[in-house]
């Protein structure tokens, strides 16, 4: 399951590597994992977990790129943050999981790390991603999982190094986020994470 839902997600192995940096003291490592470390019985919260970023993801790639077919990058700006937001409200709303996107470049303040995975985001901040499958923390009742985004090709528009960006784009970064710090990203690395909150599975006995 993990690994069909690598291919869906990543569309290329530049997004989910099958190798992992990890820092020499992760915070909590008591109840930290790689995802290929997570215990057998976590596992079927982390396949959900994948089902829904999953989901997440291919909506905001579809919609990105029909917003710039129809009105070039600045209507994609705008697709871009919408239509994310809109698929987290929807999970939340249906599932009761708290799900989103983060970085440690934010392009808007409301998407601050959670204070779980704020460590994690910054240790690995400049990471290529093909080198980071994602994370499992223990949250008590819950478990969070962090899936790392790569700065591909389709981002570049508004992601890239300030001087790469058109004037225009420019224009409507400073005036939809006059605090943006999400650029600046090199080809392949760490764009940001995808996030979630989901509940561990029911224990059935000992």
């Amino acid at each position: 399951m993990i690994r069909i839902l690598h291919a869906t997600l990543l569309a290329s192995p530049a997004v989910f590597g099958v190798s992992v940096l990890l820092h020499a003291q992760p915070p909590s490592a008591s109840s930290t994992w790689r995802i290929a470390d997570v215990p057998a019985d976590l596992k079927p919260a982390i396949e959900r977990a994948d089902i829904y970023i999953t989901a997440q993801h291919s909506a905001l790639l579809r919609q990105l790129t029909q917003a710039v077919s129809r009105g070039g990058v600045a209507l994609a700006i705008e697709s871009c943050h919408l239509d994310a937001t809109s698929q987290a409200y929807w999970v939340g709303r249906q599932h009761g999981y708290a799900i989103g996107r983060t970085s440690d470049r934010l392009r808007s303040p409301t998407n601050a790390p959670r204070p779980w995975a704020a460590a994690i985001i910054r240790d690995y901040a400049g990471k290529q991603a093909a080198d980071v499958d994602g994370f499992a923390l223990d949250l008590g009742e819950r478990i969070g999982v962090l899936r790392p985004i790569a700065m591909r090709p389709v981002c570049a528009s508004c992601h890239a190094a300030p001087e790469r960006i058109s004037a225009q784009v420019k224009d409507v970064l400073t005036d939809r986020y006059p605090r943006d710090r999400a650029v600046g990203f090199a080809s392949g690395e760490i764009r940001g994470w995808y996030w979630m909150e989901i509940p561990k599975p029911a224990r059935t006995g000992r």
